[in-house]
């Protein structure tokens, strides 16, 4: 089984545009205590969100992630959601920690929310990102 998340992490953080907004903020999972004692500011959460993990016939899964950017204020958060679903939604098969991410579908538009822990800003939307379930390298 790969590991999807960091996977994806590493696909953003070779993004420029969204390195502009958050330089190395993005995260697998939550967000680390160091960065919530900054403040509201701008980050990237990947949470798991589902998905199939294929079946014995094919070696391509599919990995549903909730992108969670979060932001200063509203509309922060909304900006860097819309940089963020744009580099995915170009994704095409390329290595990032030896997985072959090969493409995505972002789905649907984003939800504005709050965190229910740290109160920030934030918009989350769902991908598919698929994947091959062999390791490389």
């Amino acid at each position: 089984m790969t590991d999807f998340l960091s996977a994806l992490r590493g696909f953003l953080l070779a993004n420029s545009d969204v390195v502009a907004l958050v330089s190395k903020s993005v995260y697998v999972l939550s967000l680390p205590k160091d960065e919530i004692a900054l403040g509201p500011h701008k980050v990237v959460v990947l949470v798991a969100a589902g998905g199939s993990m294929g079946d014995s016939k094919r070696t391509v899964a599919e990995a549903r992630v909730d992108l969670v950017c979060f932001g200063e204020t509203d509309y922060d958060a909304m900006q860097l959601d819309m940089v963020v679903a744009e580099a995915v939604k170009w994704m095409n098969r390329a290595y990032y920690n030896g997985v072959l991410l090969h493409n995505a579908t972002v789905s649907g538009g984003p939800i504005q929310a709050r965190d229910p822990e740290i109160l920030w800003p934030c918009m989350r939307r769902q991908a598919m990102i698929r994947a091959d379930e062999r390791k490389v390298g």
